[in-house]
């Protein structure tokens, strides 16, 4: 086997790619934490303004659902940091596993269940906190301060075009004669 198959190239370039999506996660954590207060760096302000309906019509018939508890603000703000720092974690352990085992089709395969978890961990953040709970539990659509749905959507569709990639460079790897090769130990 060509020991930089065009398969070897793409696990190498997807690795990363992964490397860039963790570094994103660990630096949007890393404001978080260093700058709390700050709103142009910070998740906090913005979580207590979508969580208290801040800058929503008060006539939207949604107050019934904001929550203005300021230690239940904080808990969610911790579980996004906590989200965000995880995430970065283990999409960094998968992009340097992915780099270690670029060259075998079947190593870089078994490297990538860590993808596969980072990515649905942020999604969980992204996705399900920012875009389904935040945007339509807490009216963040309609939020006139607050409305952060375009990057929760940029955000959610970035690491959905990880994992997608990540399932294209696995299955397109399978697919070839390389696969093959690599499993029986031929190089």
């Amino acid at each position: 086997m060509n020991s930089w198959s065009v398969w070897r190239v793409a696990r190498t370039a997807t690795s990363v790619f992964i490397l860039m999506i963790a570094s994103y996660y660990l630096l949007v954590a890393f404001d978080n934490i260093t700058d709390p207060t700050n709103p142009n760096a910070s998740n906090w302000p913005f979580v207590q303004g979508v969580l208290s309906g801040d800058g929503v019509p008060p006539d939207s018939g949604f107050e019934w659902r904001f929550i203005t508890a300021t230690w239940v603000q904080a808990l969610a703000y911790i579980g996004v940091i906590a989200g965000e720092t995880l995430t970065g974690i283990i999409l960094l352990i998968a992009g340097v596993q992915g780099l270690r085992r670029a060259r075998s089709c079947p190593e870089w395969g078994r490297a990538q269940r860590w993808t596969y978890l980072g990515g649905i961990l942020g999604l969980a953040v992204f996705f399900l906190g920012f875009m389904v709970i935040g945007g339509n539990w807490f009216i963040m659509y309609l939020n006139s301060k607050w409305n952060g749905m375009e990057p929760a959507f940029q955000n959610a569709v970035m690491t959905t075009l990880m994992l997608l990639l990540v399932t294209g460079v696995l299955v397109g790897g399978h697919l070839t004669k390389e696969h093959d090769e690599s499993s029986a130990g031929g190089r």
